[in-house]
């Protein structure tokens, strides 16, 4: 149990970290290195959604503490998405961000359900334990994610 409770953990700081932001909705795209730039950059900012995950495994966090801690990374992502989504990217990189765009929204609202099925006195593991078929899908969903975050080249983000 304790390895996929990490796992979680590590795969939640992976996609956090392959979240970027910044540029406006509209306007002239970018090139493919402005983009990698512009979310590299922003990588450093998704620290504290980070820090929030790692102090949800520990063991006195418990009830609503875990909860908070989830809930406080999740609106980090939606942050951060809404600045991704703000992006405008190259023509040819519109799909591939925009998947990336939906799978973070996906991953930030999972992470609340999580986050809403804590009881008084949860730890994370026990929560995790708790919740295998969220658990699952957030490391599908992470894992779609990093993969985008590869193929579009963000060198700073990924793990």
């Amino acid at each position: 149990m304790r390895a996929r409770a990490v796992a979680v953990v590590v795969a939640a700081v992976t996609l956090l970290a392959a979240c970027g932001g910044g540029g406006g909705p509209a306007g002239k795209p970018l090139t493919d290195a402005q983009l990698v730039t512009r979310v590299d950059a922003q990588c450093v900012q998704l620290a504290a959604a980070g820090n929030d995950l790692v102090a949800a495994q520990d063991p006195s966090a418990q009830g609503a503490q875990l909860s908070g801690f989830l809930h406080s990374a999740a609106r980090v992502l939606r942050a951060r998405v809404n600045d991704i989504g703000k992006l405008v990217p190259p023509t040819n990189l519109q799909g591939q961000v925009s998947q990336f765009v939906s799978l973070l929204n996906s991953y930030a609202d999972q992470l609340d359900a999580l986050a809403a099925r804590t009881r008084p006195g949860d730890t994370y593991e026990v929560l995790l334990t708790r919740s295998g078929s969220l658990v699952s899908s957030l490391n599908n969903l992470s894992d779609q994610a990093n993969k985008i975050a590869d193929k579009l080249n963000f060198k700073d983000c990924a793990t």
